[in-house]
């Protein structure tokens, strides 16, 4: 039974097997990351079932009424969390479903592990973390959702200011509500990625971050790339699903573009950040598809840039 090793996560990230840190190769350790690479009639059934989905689905992305259904769905990771007492399991985001279907390396997996995708996002957002938050005094994370985030930055750097902005108010009082159970040096604050408030200033040797944020703009992100040029952080981070590095002669990446433009995922990001770079406003530092992610697309492809001053 094939197992993710350091030497895979250090494939995946786009990087050598000396820069995984020992608290990363900790959490391999820990984790069971042994898997079934999914063939015959169970895949195809597989197949079926997400042709079957990208044909029925509904839902669009940017809607009018996704801004009541984040809320509503946020409002009730604060309750989870206030009923838990507290307890920071109740802000993992429901879209991070266990006991699923991966994709990995162009493929379909499957692992005893049911938190697979969870343990395999903690080791990326660990290294990622500490790869490129150490050198900045303040970090920002733009779509902060639960706050989930935000919580495993503050346990790698407790003294950084950290702030989580989201475009509905429940975010920002569960990730205040965090911050005064367990006296975190974070603020959440109400910011709209599509109308940016101008007046909300980022502090100097500041880093920005989005994970699965982006692709919720329906592509209505210049004004935010606007936005981020203005304010010159040191560094942008973007975690994000991003149909431009599919392969379209690959059936497990074909069904993903489907099924991405099918709800209306942000795309043209990507490029839009490379005809950035040919004007000479920005330096494009990494661009790296994991081979990683759920059951319909891959939503953890990186991209980091900063401003060219």
């Amino acid at each position: 039974m094939p197992v993710v090793i350091v030497s895979d996560f250090a494939r995946s990230f786009g990087t050598e097997d000396e820069d995984i840190s020992p608290e990363c190769r900790k959490l391999i350790a820990e984790k069971d990351f042994s898997y079934v690479v999914l063939v015959g009639k169970e895949r195809d059934n597989l197949l079926l079932q997400i042709l079957k989905r990208i044909e029925t689905d509904k839902q669009i992305i940017g809607a009018k009424k996704r801004q009541d259904i984040w809320h509503d769905g946020w409002a009730e990771n604060l309750e989870d969390f206030i009923k838990s007492g507290y307890d920071l399991k109740a802000l993992v985001p429901k879209f991070i479903r266990s006991a699923q279907v991966i994709r990995y390396n162009q493929d379909y997996i499957k692992s005893a592990n049911q938190n697979f995708e969870l343990d395999y996002l903690t080791v990326f957002r660990t290294w990622l973390f500490q790869k490129y938050f150490q050198e900045v005094e303040s970090v920002y994370e733009f779509g902060c959702g639960t706050g989930f985030n935000m919580v495993a930055l503050a346990e790698i750097y407790p003294q950084k200011a950290l702030y989580g902005l989201d475009f509905v108010k429940s975010s920002c009082d569960l990730v205040n509500r965090i911050a005064e159970a367990y006296k975190l040096n974070l603020k959440g604050r109400v910011f709209d990625m599509i109308n940016p408030d101008e007046n909300f200033k980022i502090a100097n040797n500041s880093a920005v971050f989005t994970i699965g944020a982006i692709e919720q703009l329906a592509s209505k992100f210049e004004a935010f790339l606007q936005y981020l040029l203005k304010q010159s952080p040191k560094l942008c981070v973007h975690v994000e699903p991003t149909i431009e590095l599919y392969d379209e002669s690959n059936l497990v990446d074909y069904l993903a573009i489907r099924f991405q433009g099918k709800r209306g995922y942000t795309h043209n990001f990507l490029p839009r950040l490379k005809e950035l770079e040919k004007e000479k406003k920005i330096e494009i530092l990494k661009i790296k598809r994991l081979y990683f992610g759920s059951l319909y697309m891959e939503g953890y492809n990186l991209m980091i840039w900063r401003p060219v001053k």
